[in-house]
């Protein structure tokens, strides 16, 4: 297996270590420094994939049904509706999505809608066009 590193970066390594162990012994001391292992080593795996959520939508307006989805995923307790309420989603229709930011993102693309979350458990729906402001 080969290492990745350029010899650069090992040149840098290696004197940081050396200049961390003369900086940090005391100057009486005649200490030295532990030698430094320089085998590669394996690569981590990566993660694994995440769960994927579902979001189910039923035929009617979408309003109510983000807002159900926000207070229930997202803790949000003020939603600032600044688009049309008049949006309709028209079928009932199950939505996987590797998570909820990704699933509300693809239910609100099409609308040419954007939603922003807050840390004060408050949202902005708005339309990516500015024409409802």
């Amino acid at each position: 297996m080969q290492s990745t590193w350029t010899p650069v970066q090992w040149r840098f390594v290696a004197s940081s270590i050396i200049l961390s162990c003369l900086l940090t012994a005391p100057v009486e001391a005649q200490q030295s420094c532990q030698p430094f292992a320089f085998e590669a080593s394996a690569p981590t795996p990566s993660k694994p994939p995440a769960e994927r959520i579902e979001l189910s939508l039923t035929a009617g307006l979408l309003r109510p049904q983000i807002e159900a989805v926000l207070h229930q995923h997202f803790a949000i307790r003020q939603l600032d509706w600044r688009a049309s309420p008049h949006y309709r989603w028209s079928t009932d229709f199950t939505l996987a999505a590797p998570s909820w930011e990704s699933a509300l993102e693809q239910v609100l693309r099409p609308y040419q809608l954007q939603l922003t979350l807050y840390a004060n458990h408050s949202a902005v729906v708005s339309s990516t066009t500015g024409a409802a402001q």
